[in-house]
């Protein structure tokens, strides 16, 4: 009997480890209309057209029957399910994927993780956590994989930030302050939920507080996998991985998507940066 790594796709896991991981879609409403993401709605298409959306897209929890399927067909093969979900400070999954657990067949044979987290960070996690369930009970593994949770730092910039206040995600007082004289936010996640970390002048001062925040705290950058996520600013993401690779040694530098439903409440224009720190 195995530990199954499962997740919901708010976890924007790079393309070349998805196949990994089992991955339950999260829906985006777009004028009205649900897409199921990674399934019939994906970034690029998504970026393309966020200007010509009638509003604001929104998202939701996926269906709890859904990840009862999901869950059950990992217990029918034989496995105990792992399932780190959305961080229970920006959504209501964790929470259903609780309750969803004690609807399954083997309840004892599910293990739900609040990631309090969210994007690459949360993908970050998952795969630190397929690493640690190899030949380990969830007793053995469980301690490891709260460890990992808790050192995961999360450290973006949003172009705008319209988008998280109108979704909910960001106070309006944050938002009030980052409209002042074109000041530019720097956010980190703060036990799973959104907050202000700094205020800097330009994008670029931006970008060059998360290379310096991450150097001052990385904990042995060289033994870590970071990861770099953006919405629609490639060119961006690969500026600051070039220059994190000059400025650090790092075991690796992933780089991937900010997916749909993140960044129906980031909006285009978003870079972060995740990795373990002290």
């Amino acid at each position: 009997m195995a530990l199954k790594v499962v997740v919901d796709s708010s976890s924007d896991i790079p393309e070349k480890v998805k196949d990994d991981f089992i991955i339950i879609p999260m829906p985006v409403i777009i004028d009205g209309k649900s897409f199921a993401e990674g399934i019939d709605i994906f970034p690029d298409r998504f970026y393309q057209d966020f200007k010509h959306y009638s509003e604001v897209p929104k998202t939701s929890q996926p269906n709890p029957q859904d990840i009862l399927e999901v869950y059950e067909q990992v217990l029918k093969e034989g496995n105990e399910v792992v399932a780190i979900h959305l961080s229970s400070g920006l959504s209501s999954t964790y929470q259903t994927a609780c309750m969803v657990k004690e609807m399954s067949s083997q309840p004892d044979k599910v293990h739900v993780v609040d990631s309090l987290g969210a994007t690459i960070g949360f993908g970050l996690l998952a795969i630190y956590t397929a690493q640690i369930v190899k030949d380990k009970s969830w007793e053995e593994a469980e301690p490891e994989i709260i460890q990992v949770r808790d050192k995961m730092r999360y450290l973006f910039t949003p172009d705008h930030l319209e988008y998280l206040v109108k979704g909910g995600r960001l106070s309006k007082a944050a938002g009030f302050v980052g409209g002042l004289l074109n000041v530019k936010p720097l956010l980190h996640l703060q036990n799973g939920k959104i907050e202000v970390f700094d205020k800097v002048r330009t994008r670029k001062s931006a970008l060059h507080k998360i290379i310096e925040t991450m150097k001052n705290d990385a904990d042995e950058p060289e033994n870590q996998i970071m990861a770099i996520a953006h919405s629609a600013c490639p060119e961006e993401a690969e500026f600051l991985a070039e220059e994190i690779r000059a400025a650090i040694q790092v075991q690796d530098l992933l780089i991937g998507d900010i997916g749909c439903v993140v960044g129906s409440h980031t909006g285009p224009g978003t870079i972060a940066l995740c990795y373990l720190a002290k």
